[in-house]
């Protein structure tokens, strides 16, 4: 059985956003305008209080990735956070965040959420995790790969076991 989806709080999903959810304006200390620019939806956000200090003293990750969220910061513990989680856009909140990618033939055809949740269209990837990785319990990245791999997919996969 699949287990729920956990964010492991790596980042990926704010790291390239950045030039689709922008800062539109500042209204005051730690409130903004938020928009998406692809759709154009706007919204007032406010940094979270347990959030200030680290939204005010460090900006490294604006600078080490270009595309990077204006409100996304690195915890001391090596996690990255939200500044304005609970009044992130609809992009941020519905995000397909994965894994691992799943490709056959050059083409994404899945992704893997969390380490047991696949994501697909393929219904011969489908039968194929249901019976080689979901059955098993066994769900290390080399088992994983190494699936992928005897049935014609690869897979690039985010982070270790």
């Amino acid at each position: 059985m699949p287990k729920e989806f956990e964010c492991l709080q790596c980042g990926l999903c704010c790291l390239g956003i950045g030039e689709i959810v922008r800062m539109d304006s500042q209204i005051s200390q730690y409130e903004f305008v938020v928009k998406n620019e692809v759709v154009s939806e706007q919204r007032n956000a406010v940094i979270t209080p347990e959030y200030r200090e680290l939204f005010d003293s460090d900006k490294s990750i604006q600078e080490e990735h270009r595309a990077a969220c204006f409100f996304v910061r690195k915890r001391a513990d090596g996690k990255f956070v939200c500044t304005i989680h609970p009044y992130r856009l609809f992009i941020c909140k519905d995000y397909g965040c994965c894994t691992a990618r799943i490709y056959k033939d050059g083409k994404e055809v899945g992704r893997i959420k969390n380490k047991f949740s696949l994501v697909t269209k393929d219904d011969v990837l489908r039968e194929i995790w249901l019976e080689n990785v979901q059955k098993t319990d066994n769900s290390t990245q080399k088992h994983v790969d190494d699936v992928l791999k005897s049935h014609g997919y690869s897979g690039v996969f985010y982070g270790s076991d």
